[in-house]
């Protein structure tokens, strides 16, 4: 006869992300014009640009909304951005639609103009959604940055009115995360020129505004020899407010003048013009492995590197204000830990037979300064050297820069 069976009730299985929540977003999608190190712009139309805020949580996405590292988005891409309806500015997730194509990517190599960057709004959003987060997704991998370290104090985290932080979390990871787990940083030649392409594009805006010394010692000497000797001391006062550079005060064996070039040749453009271009999309250089090296004690690697003349933003002036933009050839030292360039050689090639001069070089290198109790890489000497077309006579500027400092409405140089 049948025995009644009592039912038996078995436990149902667990999800597989069973820490996974549901949170409430706002979302926008729109270009990526810029990525730094705490800051997104995200061009959401032809006058309009948002501005957020990156703090050590925000999570970057790849389209199959995996977590990848930020150096994999570049200007041009087509993301979404997920925020706290309570705090539009704070970007949650970076999310990547769409892979910018050549045309993109040179479209958003081109400076914002500040005008158009704004504040994100309800309005600028769709309507609240919920996405799903893992609530220990900061414990399960390593936070990959593009060449800069993420905050790791309560006073470097974005706070709300109230004075507290928004959003934080542990800058680093908790010890028993196996350094296995973590994500391997591609090596390869097209990673390494984007990463350092990133960090130059946020160069000017991870900056403080400053001023600086600027001393150049021009020489003149001839194409056989090394023995050039000294002309003159052109000095000079830098500033740099908003990434927009300004020489004041100059003066030539300590004479004022409005025109050093009318005595000798003069340079600019050393603090931004001659990085951002050599790794802008818009230049087209070719990069070719050459080797790894150092320099002022850091681990580097080595490009050779070129650019066809329609390309060249490089411009040389002569003495009567005739200007060329020349192709050239050169090596690229870049940091193999934070991706940043840390030295520049140009050599221009194919020269106009008519032009004043037949030879230009120039040499550009950076060191990492202090400026108000923080470090900043930026360039500490170059070295410009021409020689005039049938001639063998050369001249060389051995640029200097000195005391990096703060810089205020009334902050002033004195050169001794």
């Amino acid at each position: 006869m049948g025995l009644p069976i009592p039912g038996i009730h078995l436990p149902k299985r667990k999800p597989k992300n069973e820490n996974a929540t549901k949170v409430t977003v706002q979302s926008v999608e729109g270009t990526l014009r810029h990525l730094e190190e705490k800051e997104l712009l995200l061009q959401t139309s032809a006058t309009k640009v948002l501005r957020f805020r990156l703090i050590p949580r925000t999570e970057f996405r790849g389209k199959d909304g995996k977590p990848i590292r930020d150096s994999l988005l570049h200007p041009g891409d087509r993301v979404t951005i997920d925020a706290n309806p309570d705090d539009l500015e704070t970007a949650m997730h970076v999310i990547l639609v769409k892979s910018g194509s050549d045309s993109d990517l040179e479209k958003a190599g081109y400076p914002v103009e500040e005008s158009k960057i704004s504040t994100p709004a309800s309005s600028d959003f769709g309507k609240p959604h919920s996405v799903t987060e893992n609530e220990n997704a900061d414990d399960s991998r390593e936070t990959i940055s593009s060449g800069s370290d993420r905050p790791s104090s309560n006073s470097d985290r974005p706070s709300s009115d109230d004075g507290h932080p928004s959003l934080s979390r542990k800058s680093d990871p908790p010890p028993d995360v196996s350094p296995k787990s973590a994500e391997p940083q591609d090596n390869s030649t097209d990673a390494i020129i984007a990463d350092a392409r990133s960090a130059a594009a946020s160069f000017s805006a991870d900056l403080p505004n400053f001023l600086v010394q600027q001393v150049t010692t021009r020489y003149a000497g001839s194409r056989k020899s090394e023995n050039f000797r000294a002309m003159d001391v052109v000095t000079a006062d830098v500033s740099s407010v908003n990434g927009k550079e300004d020489y004041k005060n100059i003066r030539v064996n300590g004479k004022p003048t409005d025109r050093p070039e009318d005595t000798g040749s003069w340079s600019t453009g050393e603090f931004k013009i001659t990085l951002e271009d050599i790794l802008s999309p818009r230049t087209a250089a070719t990069f070719t492995p050459h080797g790894d090296d150092r320099i002022r004690n850091r681990s580097a690697w080595v490009f050779d590197v070129s650019v066809d003349q329609p390309h060249s933003h490089w411009t040389i002036m002569d003495e009567n204000g005739r200007k060329v933009k020349p192709a050239y050839k050169g090596t690229i030292w870049i940091d193999k830990e934070s991706r940043r360039v840390l030295r520049i050689e140009q050599e221009a090639v194919n020269m106009p037979r008519d032009f004043a001069y037949n030879t230009n070089d120039s040499s550009l290198e950076y060191g990492f300064v202090n400026i108000d109790g923080h470090s900043y890489l930026l360039p500490v000497n170059s070295v410009n050297e021409a020689c005039g077309t049938g001639t063998s006579s050369c001249s060389r500027n051995v640029i200097q820069f000195k005391n990096y400092r703060k810089f205020s409405a009334d902050s002033s140089v004195t050169f001794q």
